[in-house]
């Protein structure tokens, strides 16, 4: 994988709401219902082994489903602020 997750210590915060834990982005293009809320995995798909991901079919567009880190798994643009006290 071409993304390494680093452990982190936050020091001088002010809350302590911790963060949720995280779970399995959902395909959600046709229905926003659908999409995982709160904290979200990383997408692993199209790998040997290991995928959390599965998708088949065309995205609204009429191209193959290919996930990514956007509105179509649920993902908005900047950090994921809904990630607190799930």
């Amino acid at each position: 994988m071409y993304m390494l997750p680093y452990r982190c210590k936050v020091t001088n915060a002010h809350g302590v709401v911790p963060v949720g834990r995280a779970k399995v982005p959902a395909w959600c293009e046709d229905d926003q219902s659908k999409c995982t809320r709160g904290p979200k995995q990383m997408v692993y798909w199209n790998q040997l082994s290991g995928n959390n991901v599965e998708v088949s079919g065309d995205d609204s567009q009429g191209r193959a489903k290919s996930p990514g880190y956007n509105y179509k798994m649920g993902f908005s643009g900047g950090a994921q602020n809904d990630i607190f006290g799930l």
